[in-house]
């Protein structure tokens, strides 16, 4: 949910979702979320790509990485980040850019961070492809996204709602079976936490050495 797009109405610009993103995740941030930042992102080191950093949540936990590049195509949004980006121990340069057509060379990143994102952006695949062709092999990963709940019952009824959900919400989808796109655009995941009876779940992986190499 944290990579926001402009919607366009008549001749302006209509782009309330980041203004009132922030506040209403406020308390899921300082009650659940931030611990599984802090439990997994400090540990991710080298040059760091963050895709869809949003206002900059994860910005403080980077300990170990020697600099990140972060991509956020809201203006609003990386202007929101700043504090963050400041006061962070490690230096971070944000990006306007797709995360569908990224501007780096092939095995450019050492680690990868991917937090709510995955939900919103157009092709999840796509994008996956793009964050494996960018990263190096052995490149290590933290996802942490909402999926589609594998009780049959659960799943339909987060199909039947998305298209609501997603206008209202800057395009989320609540129906992405994103494990399993992760695992076919070639990302191992090498282990899980679910929460919420699998709506949410905590992901590491790691890009597999090339085979050909």
């Amino acid at each position: 949910m944290l990579y926001y797009k402009k919607t366009k109405i008549g001749g302006g610009t209509m782009n309330m979702f980041p203004l009132l993103y922030t506040p209403i995740m406020q308390s899921v941030e300082k009650q659940f979320l931030y611990a599984l930042r802090q439990q997994h992102i400090p540990s991710l080191s080298g040059h760091v790509l963050e895709i869809g950093s949003g206002p900059g949540a994860n910005f403080p936990y980077y300990r170990a990485a020697a600099k990140v590049t972060a991509i956020e195509p809201n203006d609003r949004m990386r202007k929101q980040a700043i504090p963050a980006q400041l006061h962070a121990h490690a230096p971070i340069r944000t990006l306007g850019s797709s995360a569908e057509r990224l501007p780096f060379e092939d095995n450019t990143f050492d680690s990868l961070v991917c937090t709510l994102v995955l939900c919103s952006v157009e092709d999840p695949i796509q994008v996956l492809e793009e964050l494996k062709r960018v990263c190096k092999p052995g490149a290590a990963a933290y996802f942490l996204e909402h999926v589609q709940l594998p009780q049959p019952a659960a799943a339909r009824v987060q199909h039947n709602i998305t298209p609501v959900w997603k206008h209202f919400c800057d395009g989320c989808h609540l129906d992405r079976p994103t494990r399993s796109h992760i695992e076919k655009a070639g990302w191992s995941i090498t282990g899980t936490d679910s929460y919420f009876q699998g709506f949410l779940l905590s992901m590491q992986a790691v890009l597999p050495p090339d085979p050909s190499s």
